[in-house]
């Protein structure tokens, strides 16, 4: 009877041991996550430090041991989950788009880094070959969780910037991919049989998360689950596959789990995003959970035991291996010195290389067959607390020290993805050499920017404190609002000045109220809405160009939006505007609308008064000043040709007007020669007026497209009476091109906004 009261009490203190265990463990990992955000300090210092004193070694609130085999269980779990999430967010699009210089470290720095470490591990402790493989699988990620907060601390330029984003970013799942493979190979290893024990191991982990993201993706193209259930559903899927790897092959979840969730993120089905902003949430909750109950079984007693040999060890993965492997991924390259020294020391490993070193720590103790698996602990959290605090705190004196900050974050997110905004996007990023984000509500839109190769965030531009969280929004100090809506760009304006200055947000606008308002620099107000234009450029009537040199006076061809070289850019569209350095070095972007073609094939020199009445005689001369123009075109085969297509087919339009036309090599744009033929020639027996007004078309041969544009263009000229006797009338050639400048102005969206 007593001892039966006795068990029974003590399985009641056993059960909230475990309870209090598992409730604080998720409490305070949450809540350290937070004060990290918030305060700066990277996290996984203060799960580190909250780990060890909620623990055994400190006040003994949290006890791992209560939980017993439940614990590996746990852990698994866990990080099998926070391994498909690092999955669907693997950025293919950003490792095709990323430089020379992050390819070779996600590819040659992961090799070097891996065996330079393995062997570093085996001359100082003689371990198997084998093990030593799996220590130098679990330092070769650095992670986003600890890099990000580096990056958003000290500004870096734009370039070293990306390099290390991109490198934590996509590091993590390959060499989260290369430690489950190296742990696959320990596991399975027994003599001859080592290898087809890894190779059933791995290609069964890789079949069954091959099938399972497969089938996850079916199911979300199909539309087959609810929206709103769409996050339980994922979450439940990553389980069933971890689940079933883990039945039918021990320990085989966790390369299941990645493998299912690499094969997700790279379809990318509908509603991904909405599916990883859920997962990123959780899986910030499942790491702080982890790295509590992890830490907190870690003992003083083998950081003692690991001794002045394992911290020179440590000193040999951060001092020696990482600039190795900087110099020879950099060999080559445009980076400077300074920059290749910056990158030799910022490494901080994180959570994921934490979690995974005690997940396999427990699996090898399970086994039994290594001396020392708490080796894996000690060396993996000896090299995360080393780096994570010397190059935490270092980081921003030394970039300093090495001249690497940026003077000012000139970086612009515009809202709005459309075909108009990625240009404007494209322009800033490649001429001014500045980050760029893009941010829409429409999915479709942002599919599209995303397949230029663009950063774009699916949103909403009012909040602001979630959009600066995000670490696509490093780098960024200028906003343009840049929808149809003109209040919301008003709106946006208002809220976005107070993060980052009266001056350093833009909008469009159309209307002068809009424009006397004093939120936001107004830009292009003579532009119609942006929609408008995307369509146009969408449909072909519309082209944004890139000229270098100064930027020309709007002539009604080309309107100016902004120059720009590497180190200034200019928003005023008016030519008076000067760049204060580099301008011949300058490049200007240019909308180029259907109406423009006529105009930007007209040149002063290419205006005629022909006196006679002779056809042939006046087509010679017009033919004779079109060479002049071009000096590649050959005259006597362009007028042959001209002659030729006249006399089969002359195209008198009647009412005085006559324009041969042809399509002819050696030109790169269409020229139009026009005559006055003040007396009048009969140009074709049908005319029922003489000809008083002659264009001669010519385009390159293979532009139809652009030639018949042109040819529509002069004909809808034409057709307003009162034009045509303007240009007939003209007493000084040069007022017919101002004659089509004024009709252009009255009958286009772009003039009639600036008139």
């Amino acid at each position: 009877m007593i001892w039966g009261l006795l068990a029974s009490a003590g399985a009641e203190k056993h059960g909230s041991v475990v309870v209090l265990t598992l409730s604080v463990a998720i409490a305070a990992g949450g809540f350290l996550t937070i004060l990290g955000k918030r305060s700066g300090v990277p996290g996984i210092i203060l799960l580190l430090f909250g780990g060890v004193c909620l623990g055994p070694e400190g006040w003994n609130i949290v006890q791992p041991e209560s939980l017993g085999e439940i614990l590996n269980v746990l852990v698994s779990l866990s990080v099998g989950l926070i391994l498909f999430e690092g999955g669907l967010t693997l950025n293919v699009d950003g490792y095709r788009a990323a430089g020379r210089v992050i390819r070779r470290l996600l590819t040659i720095g992961v090799l070097l880094t891996w065996s330079l470490t393995a062997f570093a591990v085996w001359v100082f402790y003689r371990f198997p070959p084998t093990f030593c493989i799996l220590m130098g699988s679990l330092v070769i990620v650095t992670g986003p969780t600890v890099i990000q907060p580096i990056l958003k601390r000290i500004h870096l330029r734009w370039k070293l910037h990306q390099t290390l984003h991109w490198e934590g970013v996509l590091i993590d799942p390959i060499g989260v991919f290369a430690a489950v493979l190296a742990f696959e190979w320990v596991v399975g290893a027994g003599g001859e049989a080592a290898l087809s024990n890894l190779g059933i191991r791995v290609l069964s982990g890789f079949a069954i998360g091959f099938i399972g993201g497969e089938v996850i993706c079916f199911l979300l193209k199909h539309r087959a689950i609810p929206e709103e259930l769409l996050n339980v559903f994922m979450l439940a899927a990553a389980v069933l596959v971890f689940g079933t790897a883990e039945a039918m092959i021990h320990e085989g979840g966790l390369l299941s789990v990645t493998v299912a969730g690499l094969v997700v993120g790279a379809r990318q089905p509908p509603e991904l995003k909405a599916i990883v902003h859920f997962k990123s949430i959780l899986v910030d909750l499942l790491i702080g959970f982890v790295f509590i109950l992890l830490t907190a079984r870690l003992e003083l007693r083998q950081f003692f035991d690991f001794g002045a040999q394992g911290f020179i060890l440590v000193g040999v993965v951060i001092c020696v291996v990482r600039p190795v492997v900087i110099l020879i991924c950099t060999w080559g390259s445009e980076m400077t010195v300074r920059e290749r020294l910056f990158l030799s020391w910022v490494a901080p490993r994180g959570v994921v290389a934490a979690s995974m070193a005690s997940l396999f720590a427990l699996a090898l103790a399970q086994q039994g067959r290594f001396a020392h698996p708490e080796f894996v602990e000690s060396f993996v959290y000896s090299v995360i607390f080393v780096t994570v605090v010397s190059q935490g705190f270092s980081a921003g004196p030394l970039a300093w020290a090495l001249r690497l900050k940026e003077a000012s974050l000139d970086g612009w997110m515009i809202v709005g993805a459309h075909p108009l905004a990625c240009s404007v996007a494209t322009f800033l990023r490649d001429v001014r050499k500045v980050p760029v984000l893009l941010i829409d509500g429409n999915r479709q839109a942002v599919k599209d920017a995303e397949a230029m190769g663009l950063p774009v965030i699916l949103g909403d531009a009012r909040e602001a404190d979630m959009i600066e969280e995000r670490a696509e929004f490093e780098g960024i100090g200028r906003v343009l609002a840049f929808t149809d809506n003109e209040d919301l760009n008003e709106l946006l304006c208002k809220k976005w000045e107070v993060e980052l200055g009266k001056g350093r947000v833009y909008r469009w606008a159309s209307t002068q109220t809009s424009m006397d308002s004093e939120t936001g620099v107004v830009l292009w107000s003579w532009m119609p809405k942006p929609s408008v234009v995307s369509s146009e450029v969408m449909l072909g009537e519309a082209a944004l160009t890139v000229r270098m040199g100064e930027r020309l006076a709007s002539s009604g061809v080309l309107e100016a939006l902004m120059t720009a070289h590497d180190k200034e850019v200019l928003l005023d569209p008016g030519p008076a505007s000067k760049l204060k350095s580099k301008r011949d070095e300058a490049q200007t972007l240019y909308l180029q609308r259907e109406a423009d073609y006529l105009l930007n094939a007209i040149s002063p020199s290419c205006l005629l008064r022909f006196e006679g009445t002779d056809k042939e005689a006046l087509l010679r001369e017009m033919v004779a000043l079109g060479v002049k123009e071009y000096s590649l075109l050959n005259e006597v085969r362009v007028l042959d040709e001209v002659i030729r297509r006249e006399a089969a087919m002359p195209v008198s339009m009647g009412r005085g007007i006559a324009l041969p036309h042809g399509r002819v090599s050696g030109l790169d744009q269409p020229c139009c020669v026009i005559a006055q033929v003040p007396e009048g020639l009969v140009y074709h027996d049908s005319d029922q007026e003489p000809v008083r007004l002659v264009f001669l078309l010519l385009s390159p041969e293979n532009e139809a497209e652009m030639h018949l544009a042109v040819l529509g263009e002069i004909a809808r000229l034409v057709a307003d009476a009162e034009v045509r006797q303007k240009m007939m009338d003209c007493e000084e050639l040069e007022a017919v091109i101002t004659v089509i400048r004024q009709y252009r102005r009255m009958h286009t969206p772009f003039a009639a906004a600036r008139g």
